[in-house]
């Protein structure tokens, strides 16, 4: 049918609606509109809008449940988001609530409803014609008058508002300010006491308080509405309405305050008993793995654990001197067979050791003993998969015993984050070096493959390095780790690619200068990446970068015998990584600002390596006498004897 038939058509049904004489006629074809819904295909707005005003109170609940039958229709609902309806139904719903009205507030509830869904235009008319204090009025009569039959109209009402503030900030701002949360702290309050919570109701309200909070990613609600959302989790039994009071705290729980109050009032431990029932309820086979929604809770309570643990005070009061229900929840989880309760366990142990003494009572309960474990296990599984992968077998999950590549990995992370925060403290580094935690975390290093995992593994072989020989030995002992710390010193990954070269350092300032130091020289890649670190962006890492080459320098250019193959090696490995390059950007880009103390280990440096002639070359061709006077001229604060040292290396490149 074309446009113009159309048209005619639509006027034609017009003509008909229009001419009906006998009420229970009109009442007939109001009824085939209703049933037709959006899908009555003509457009009879200007009857529709003509019968609101009808004085039989019948013709005019009818005419309002047409209209929210054809609002469910996008196309028809911009037809009918014009003043002339919604003003109207206002009208409507600012009469007294009565047993007989009650049918026709609930119509005109849907009918609002339904044209607010993904319509602005409806949404813009009901604050311009205060149509949010009306929906209040109406919400509030149905929570405080119990003698009248109003749960529907409450639940109508809520999703009239749901539907309104899914528009954005603007219309979730108009209803904050009017009131609408205390409204929703009753209907929580209210649901709790029951005895028969309404699923639906409590649904919706905890939508409306989420689309806010989408809204307003900042916004803090009242502590009373977070422990209201709290009651409700307790008492559920919803799939559901646990994920949405999950959602609700873990959007909230960004806030310390947030933390602290579920510390507090017993939420964590809540979400430790539901976590600990679902999995019951899965081992049974009374839920299945599989079930989306099982997963979503799972996850997201979870979720909820750390984030609140990541506050403080939160953590304080949930360790509570190391008898804290949560936190001997956590070391119970260590040994859980489900992968969800241990990562959940890991990350929170990781948490809790933020705090020297907390560790040091850890460390005492063997609890570094366990990640390690853990972590030896789940690399396993890893190696294994890579070894699946290479010859073509099936994908490692497929096997018995195995896990998921993405456990496996997660697992290894959570665990050495961890045992490195757990070695922080120097009392636990000697402790830790008399377990077999070195020869484990080095002997895993050159199998490791994601570069999140490469990350936290080098950094909690650094803790386990710093200030222990012993430790330093082992590395020191293993080319293949030595290549692969090398190799990831080289790598995109901000992360690995800082703390490789890092650990490199530490490790030459910490060795003895014998034999060890030749097998950094010599394992491929460690002298380049040493070098790169020198245009690190932190001074720190800079000056880490210039001692390690220096203290190389002092060992391997003795210019004896038994030294002229490490030498020959050591000095090869410089030039092919450019130093003269690299020295001359360090200084170029920080000549003003780099600390005194830096410039002078930068200068002992090159002093040293000066005096070999096929350094001294590369200097020359990388032009860093000329950067060395740049920096002499651009301060006013080195010493003379500094820059007399600085004017004979000068002197030396420039003869070369």
């Amino acid at each position: 049918m074309d446009g113009s038939s159309a048209k005619k058509s639509s006027s034609f049904e017009k003509l008909v609606i229009q001419n009906i004489e006998n009420v229970s006629d009109l009442k007939t074809k109001l009824n085939e509109i209703i049933s037709e819904g959006k899908n009555y295909e003509y457009d009879v707005s200007s009857c529709l809008k003509a019968l609101l005003k009808s004085s039989d109170q019948v013709i005019v609940l009818l005419t309002v449940q047409a209209i929210s039958e054809l609002a469910k229709c996008p196309t028809k609902r911009e037809t009918y988001a014009v003043k002339d309806v919604i003003q109207v139904i206002l009208l409507m719903l600012n009469k007294e609530v009565t047993l007989e009205r009650i049918d026709l507030i609930k119509q005109c509830c849907r009918a609002l409803g339904n044209l607010c869904c993904d319509c602005d235009t409806t949404r813009k008319i009901l604050i311009e014609s205060n149509g949010i204090a009306t929906l209040y009025n109406i919400m509030e009569i149905s929570i405080t008058q119990t003698n009248m039959p109003l749960n529907e109209i409450k639940l109508l009402t809520c999703k009239t508002l749901l539907n309104f503030v899914i528009g954005g900030q603007e219309y979730s701002e108009s209803l904050v300010k009017g009131g609408l949360i205390e409204c929703v702290k009753k209907i929580l309050s209210m649901e709790f006491k029951k005895e028969q919570m309404e699923d639906d109701l409590v649904s919706t309200v905890l939508l409306i308080l989420s689309v806010i909070n989408d809204n307003d990613p900042e916004f803090l609600y009242d502590s009373n509405v977070n422990t209201a959302v709290l009651n409700i989790l307790k008492e559920t039994t919803n799939i559901e309405v646990s994920e949405l009071c999950l959602e609700h705290l873990h959007t909230q729980a960004e806030h310390d305050t947030v933390k602290t109050l579920l510390a507090n009032e017993g939420g964590v431990n809540l979400v430790c008993l539901r976590l600990e029932q679902l999995v019951q309820r899965l081992d049974s086979g009374e839920l299945t793995a599989d079930d989306s929604e099982v997963d979503t809770v799972m996850k997201q309570a979870c979720d909820l654990i750390i984030i609140v643990l990541t506050g403080d005070e939160a953590m304080n009061i949930l360790y509570n001197n190391g008898e804290g229900e949560v936190y001997l929840t956590m070391v119970r989880w260590l040994d859980s067979k489900n992968y969800q309760l241990l990562t959940t366990a890991v990350l929170a142990i990781g948490n809790f050791a933020r705090r020297d003494d907390y560790c040091t009572q850890m460390m005492d309960d063997k609890i570094f003993d366990k990640l390690l474990d853990i972590f030896e296990l789940y690399h396993g599984y890893s190696v294994r998969s890579q070894a699946e992968s290479a010859e073509g077998a099936e994908s490692a999950d497929s096997t018995e015993g195995s896990v998921d590549a993405n456990t496996a990995c997660r697992l290894q992370h959570a665990a050495l984050s961890a045992m490195r925060n757990l070695s922080v403290a120097p009392r636990n580094k000697r402790v830790a070096a008399r377990t077999r935690a070195a020869a484990v975390l080095v002997a895993a290093l050159p199998a490791v493959r994601d570069h999140h995992v490469a990350y936290k593994l080098l950094a909690a072989i650094r803790m386990l390095v710093d200030g222990q020989e012993s430790v330093a030995r082992v590395l020191a002992g293993s080319a293949d780790a030595l290549r692969a710390a090398a190799r990831w010193g080289a790598d995109a990954h901000a992360g690995a690619g800082g703390e490789a070269p890092r650990l490199l350092a530490w490790l030459v300032r910490l060795l003895p200068r014998d034999g060890a130091l030749a097998g950094i020289v010599q394992a491929e890649g460690c002298i380049s990446s040493l070098v790169n670190m020198l245009v690190a962006s932190h001074s720190v890492m800079q000056n880490e970068a210039i001692l390690a080459l220096t203290l190389l320098a002092i060992h391997t250019l003795r210019n004896t015998p038994e030294t002229i193959d490490i030498e020959k090696s050591f000095v090869t490995q410089l030039i092919s990584s450019e130093i003269g390059k690299h020295v001359s950007v360090l200084m170029e880009t920080n000549c003003a600002k780099m600390p005194v103390e830096v410039a002078e280990n930068l200068v002992a440096f090159l002093d040293i390596t000066s005096k070999n002639n096929t350094i001294v070359s590369d200097y020359k061709d990388a032009k860093v006498h000329e950067s060395l006077k740049k920096v002499v001229e651009s301060r006013k604060d080195f010493s003379d004897a500094l820059k007399s040292c600085i004017d004979n290396i000068n002197t030396v490149i420039s003869d070369e």
